[in-house]
C-alpha cells in the first residue's frame, strides 16, 4: 500500500499542486465576490452564475432581474398576459407562432415580451406601446478573473485533446487518498494494540507528523473534491469528443445545438390561461409568497413550462410543469442532448458539490481549506520523499522508485 501511495504521488504531485493552487485562486475570487455583495452585472458574478440555470436556450433569468423590483402582491397576471397577447396579435396577426409569452417587472413597470420566429417584440403592458428590443445579455463565457483562474485550473490552455489529464490526475488523487486512509488505520490499529490511542501521534519527525495530521482531517473532504472533479473532467472530455465527432451538430463551431437551438413548440392562445393558473398554483405550493419578478410560459422540448423568477436578495429561476404542477429540472425526458453524458442537471450538481456551494458560503470555505490542505500535503509529501531519497542516496540507492 505504501509503494502504491508513493509511486502515484511521484507521478501526479506536480499536477496536484497545480490543481490545488489554481483551485484556491478560483474559490478565493468567488468568496471575495460573493462576500462583497458584487452586483449581478459584475464580471465575476456573471461567471459564477454562468450555467447554473441551464444552457442558453433554457435560461430565462437575466442579470438585471437580480436587482429588479418585484410585482406588487396581488397583481393580476392573467390580465397582464391577456394584454400582451392582444398587443402581439395586433402586430403579427392571429396565426403567428409564439415561442413564449413573458411578463416581467422592469423599473417598476410591467413589460411583456414575445418571440415569434427570429423576431422578439416587447410592449409596455400599461398602454400596449412597443418598446425597444430586449437588452442583449452576455453571450458565452465572460472575461473575468474567475474564468481566467478556472481555465488554468482545468488545463483548458492545453486544448480539448488533453482533457484526459484532468481525469487521470483525479483518479490518481483519489487512489492516493484511499491508500493513505488505509495506511493510517493500519497504523492506528497497531498502535491501539500497544494501548496508544492518540489519533495524532508525533512519531517520524515534524514533516511526517504534520502530513499525517492534515491528511486525517482533510481526507473525506479531499475525496469528495477528487471524485467530483474526476466525474466532471470525464464529462468535459466527453463534451469535447462530441464536438470533435459531430461538427455538423454545432452552432458557431462550438456549441452543441442542444444548448442553443430553439426547441420550443408554438403556444396556442387557448393554452395560455390554463398554463398560467397551473404555474402560479405550483409556485405557491412550492415557495409560498415570495415576490415574483417575471413569469414566462413556453413549451420546451415537449414540456409545457411556467418559469418564475422570484425572490429578493436571493433571486432565482424556478421551472414548473404547467400541466402537472411538478417542478422541472435542467434535464428530462425529451430534452435535447447538451454534450454532457450525465445531463446538464447532474453536471451542475457535481460542480456545486465540487466547489462546495451546494451548502452555500460555508461549503465554499470548506472547499478552500481543502485546497489549502492539498497544497500543503503536496509540499510536505515532496519534503518526505526528498528526505527519504537523500538518505537512500547516501546508502548507494539512487532510484526514483523503490519498494
Amino acid at each position: 500500500m505504501r509503494i502504491v501511495h508513493r509511486w502515484i504521488a511521484i507521478v501526479i504531485l506536480g499536477f496536484a499542486l497545480w490543481f490545488s493552487i489554481t483551485g484556491i485562486a478560483v474559490q478565493g475570487i468567488d468568496i471575495a465576490t460573493i462576500m462583497s455583495h458584487a452586483p449581478a452585472t459584475d464580471p465575476n458574478m456573471l461567471a459564477i452564475r454562468e450555467s447554473i440555470d441551464g444552457p442558453p436556450n433554457q435560461i430565462v433569468i437575466r442579470p438585471q432581474d437580480y436587482a429588479a423590483q418585484s410585482f406588487p402582491t396581488g397583481s393580476d397576471y392573467a390580465r397582464l398576459f391577456e394584454s400582451l397577447t392582444r398587443a402581439v396579435r395586433s402586430d403579427l396577426g392571429p396565426a403567428a407562432p409564439l415561442a413564449y409569452l413573458d411578463v416581467r417587472s422592469e423599473q417598476g413597470k410591467a413589460v411583456g415580451e414575445v418571440r415569434s420566429g427570429e423576431i422578439t417584440l416587447r410592449y409596455s403592458l400599461a398602454d400596449g406601446q412597443r418598446l425597444p428590443p430586449p437588452p442583449n445579455g452576455p453571450q458565452g463565457p465572460q472575461s473575468s478573473a474567475h474564468n481566467t483562474a478556472k481555465h488554468l485550473h482545468r488545463l483548458f490552455f492545453l486544448g480539448d485533446d488533453m482533457l484526459w489529464l484532468n481525469a487521470f490526475v483525479g483518479i490518481g488523487l483519489g487512489a492516493m487518498i484511499v491508500t493513505g486512509i488505509v495506511m493510517y488505520f493500519r497504523l492506528l490499529k497497531a498502535r491501539a494494540r500497544l494501548k496508544r490511542y492518540n489519533p495524532f501521534w508525533s512519531a517520524g519527525g515534524a514533516w511526517r507528523r504534520l502530513h499525517r495530521s492534515v491528511s486525517v482531517v482533510a481526507a473525506v473532504f479531499l475525496l469528495v473534491v477528487a471524485v467530483t472533479g474526476t466525474l466532471l473532467s470525464i464529462d468535459s472530455l466527453s463534451f469535447g469528443l462530441y464536438r470533435a465527432l459531430y461538427p455538423d451538430r454545432l452552432v458557431h463551431g462550438f456549441s452543441p445545438i442542444g444548448t442553443v437551438g430553439d426547441f420550443s413548440t408554438p403556444l396556442r392562445d387557448d393554452e395560455r390561461d390554463p398554463m398560467l393558473v397551473a404555474t402560479l398554483a405550483a409556485y405557491r405550493a412550492h415557495d409560498g409568497d415570495r415576490p415574483i419578478k417575471a413569469i414566462r410560459l413556453r413549451t420546451f422540448a415537449g414540456h409545457p413550462q411556467g418559469i418564475i423568477i422570484a425572490g429578493g436578495d436571493a433571486t432565482e429561476q424556478l421551472i414548473f410543469n404547467a400541466r402537472s404542477g411538478m417542478t422541472e429540472g435542467l434535464s428530462g425526458a425529451g430534452y435535447p442532448y447538451t454534450g454532457f453524458p450525465t445531463g446538464w442537471q447532474l453536471h451542475e450538481l457535481l460542480k456545486r458539490i465540487h466547489r462546495g456551494d451546494v451548502i452555500g458560503v460555508p461549503g465554499r470555505v470548506i472547499d478552500l481549506l481543502s485546497g489549502l490542505s492539498l497544497a500543503f500535503l503536496s509540499i510536505s509529501g515532496l519534503a518526505l520523499y526528498l528526505d527519504l531519497k537523500g538518505r537512500r542516496s547516501k546508502a548507494g540507492r539512487k532510484g526514483l522508485f523503490w519498494r
